[in-house]
């Protein structure tokens, strides 16, 4: 994705890709200033990026379909065998097959940076997934 094509809005006024994500009060408890989105769509390819000032807190992304499986294989996690407290795989109609929801640190490994907890690292994943998951029509969103 091109960080270029998202734009920062106060998390409240979020209305693409990070609608719904962070609620006024966590926002408020992890000092969330801004979050930096792109429209949403039905796209295989999905991100949300967390901000506190100009810092980067973490970004979400949701990967569908190939792009999914192609990001399990990348992660050492080939379809069926995803495991981990971070990432989340879930079965979607047609041809979208399978998403795959992740966190990504500033540094762009997995893990989340130190400033958020893994309390905070889930219910940020959790709030990605189902919105996300819910734009794509996957079942359990």
């Amino acid at each position: 994705m091109d960080p270029s094509d998202r734009h920062d809005v106060p998390p409240a006024r979020a209305t693409g890709t990070c609608r719904s994500v962070v609620t006024a009060a966590t926002a408020a408890r992890l000092r969330v200033t801004a979050v930096s989105e792109k429209p949403a769509a039905r796209a295989l390819t999905e991100a949300c990026a967390l901000k506190r000032g100009e810092k980067t807190l973490v970004d979400l992304i949701a990967h569908y379909g190939a792009s999914a499986e192609q990001e399990m294989c990348l992660d050492g996690r080939c379809p069926g065998g995803v495991k981990g407290a971070t990432t989340r795989a879930l079965a979607c109609k047609g041809a979208l097959g399978t998403a795959y929801v992740k966190p990504v640190g500033p540094s762009g490994g997995e893990d989340a940076p130190r400033d958020l907890g893994a309390a905070d690292v889930q219910e940020l994943l959790d709030g990605f997934a189902a919105a996300s998951t819910a734009r794509h029509g996957c079942p359990g969103s």
